[in-house]
C-alpha cells in the first residue's frame, strides 16, 4: 500500500489538499487523513499530484519513431514521454502505403504488450486518406484516395486502431468515417480542405473530431465577395465535434489557445504534442532530420519546420510543456489545463472509466509536478519510473 501525503490534488474540476491512498496499482482511497501503518509514504512536498497526462496524437519521441519497425524503439519512445508526465499514449503513424501501415501496427502492438512504463492504448493512423491541398508535412506520394478496398484493408487489420484521421471531402472520404465507427474507431477530420458544410454533413457519417485545429485545415475564405467557412469553424462551433490543439505556442499563440477553450470547453478541447522523434529530447538549433517518410526536417525556433522553411513539420514539446502553456501564457485554470491533457482525451477514445481522474478505483497513473509544471514524480499503474522529489 502507498500513501501520497501533503500534495494538492487536481480533481476533475477542483484542486484541495488530500492524501492519495493506493493499492496493487489502483486508487484505493481519496482522504484529508490517513492512519495506516506499514504503509510506503510519498511526501509531495506541497506540491500537485495529478492524473498522469494522455497523448493520443504524438509520432515520435526520445530520438525514436512510431513508424520504427522495432518496436523496442517504440517502447523508449514511450518512456521518454512518461518520464516528463504523459502516462498514456497513442503512437500516432505518418501517411504511408497500407502494407507499411501494417508493419507499424504490429509494431506498436508488440510495444504495447511488453511495455510497462508507459500506458499504450493503441494506434492512431493520421491519414493515407487525406487531402493534397492539405498536405502539411505528409508525404504526397503517400496520400491514398480511400476505395471500399483499401478503407476495409486497413482498418480490419486490427482492432488496436483507436483514432483514424482522414479528409472527408476526398472522394470516399465520407465512407472513411462511416467505416470507422462501424468498427468502434474514432474518425477524425484530418488535412482536410473542407467547407463548413462538408464537415457539418461528415457528422452523419461518423466523424467527430477534428486534428490539430488551425493547423493544415481549412478556415474562413473570401469566394468571390461571399466569406465561406471552414473546418476551423466547423470544429469551434458545432457541439458534437471534439478538437485537438497543438498548445506549443508555436502551431498556435496563445491568444488562439484562449479562443478555443472559450469556444469548446475542457471537455471538447484536448491538448496534443503532435510530436515528431526529436521530442522529449534535447536538441541544438540548426539539426536537420531525414524523416521516413522521405521529407527532410529542420529543428529551429523550437520547433519542426520542413528543410526547405515552407512550413511547420511537427512539435517537439511534451505534455508538460502544453499544459504550462495552457496555464501560464493563455491563463486557462490549472485544473481545466490538465483535464485537457488527461481526462478529455481519454474520454475522445473510451478509457476514461479507469484513467484520468484521481478517484477511488481508478489506475493508479499519477504525477507530482510544482507550479511551473517540472514533473518530479511518475506513476504508471502503480510503477514509479521517475522520482526525484527532493
Amino acid at each position: 500500500m502507498r500513501a501520497y501525503i501533503n500534495a494538492k490534488v487536481i480533481f476533475e474540476n477542483e484542486i484541495k489538499e488530500m492524501c492519495v491512498i493506493t493499492q496493487d496499482g489502483k486508487i484505493k482511497d481519496v482522504c484529508e487523513h490517513f492512519d495506516l501503518t506499514d504503509c510506503e509514504i510519498i511526501d509531495c512536498k506541497g506540491n500537485f499530484l495529478s492524473p498522469g497526462f494522455a497523448d493520443i496524437h504524438v509520432h515520435g519521441g526520445g530520438g525514436f519513431s512510431a513508424m520504427s519497425d522495432d518496436s523496442d524503439e517504440i517502447v523508449k519512445m514511450c518512456h521518454a514521454h512518461a518520464l516528463r508526465g504523459t502516462t498514456s499514449i497513442l503512437p500516432t503513424t505518418l501517411a504511408a502505403p497500407i502494407n507499411r501501415l501494417h508493419r507499424a501496427i504490429d509494431s506498436i502492438t508488440e510495444a504495447k504488450n511488453k511495455c510497462d512504463v508507459s500506458n499504450i492504448l493503441g494506434v492512431h493512423l493520421e491519414g493515407p486518406f487525406i487531402s493534397m491541398d492539405m498536405k502539411g508535412a505528409q508525404s504526397p506520394d503517400n496520400i491514398l484516395i480511400p476505395t471500399d478496398k483499401n478503407i476495409a484493408d486497413l482498418l480490419d487489420y486490427s482492432k488496436e486502431i483507436k483514432i483514424i484521421g482522414a479528409a472527408p471531402e476526398v472522394e470516399g472520404g465520407m465512407n472513411v468515417g462511416a467505416e470507422a465507427v462501424k468498427r468502434g474507431i474514432v474518425a477524425s477530420v484530418a488535412h482536410s480542405n473542407a467547407d463548413y458544410s462538408v464537415i457539418e454533413k461528415a457528422l452523419s457519417y461518423g466523424y467527430s473530431d477534428v486534428t490539430h485545429i488551425y493547423s493544415a485545415c481549412s478556415g474562413m475564405k473570401k469566394v468571390g465577395i461571399f466569406r465561406v467557412a471552414g473546418v476551423v469553424e466547423a470544429g469551434l462551433s458545432l457541439p458534437a465535434y471534439s478538437t485537438q490543439f497543438i498548445a506549443d505556442l508555436r502551431h498556435l499563440p496563445y491568444g488562439v489557445l484562449k479562443l478555443i477553450y472559450q469556444a469548446k470547453g475542457a471537455d471538447k478541447a484536448y491538448a496534443i504534442s503532435d510530436g515528431l522523434e526529436y521530442s522529449a529530447l534535447d536538441m541544438k538549433d540548426g539539426t536537420v532530420i531525414m524523416q521516413e517518410n522521405g521529407l527532410e526536417v529542420l529543428f529551429e525556433d523550437n520547433v519542426m519546420k520542413l528543410s526547405d522553411r515552407s512550413c511547420l513539420a511537427g512539435s517537439v514539446a511534451t505534455s508538460n510543456v502544453l499544459v504550462r502553456n495552457m496555464y501560464k501564457s493563455a491563463g486557462i485554470p490549472l485544473v481545466d489545463a490538465v483535464k485537457m491533457a488527461s481526462l478529455t482525451p481519454l474520454s475522445v477514445i473510451g478509457f476514461d472509466k479507469t484513467k484520468g481522474k484521481i478517484k477511488e478505483n481508478y489506475d493508479e497513473d499519477i504525477i507530482i509536478f510544482d507550479d511551473d509544471i517540472n514533473v518530479e514524480f511518475v506513476c504508471v499503474n502503480g510503477k514509479v519510473i521517475k522520482n526525484t522529489l527532493s
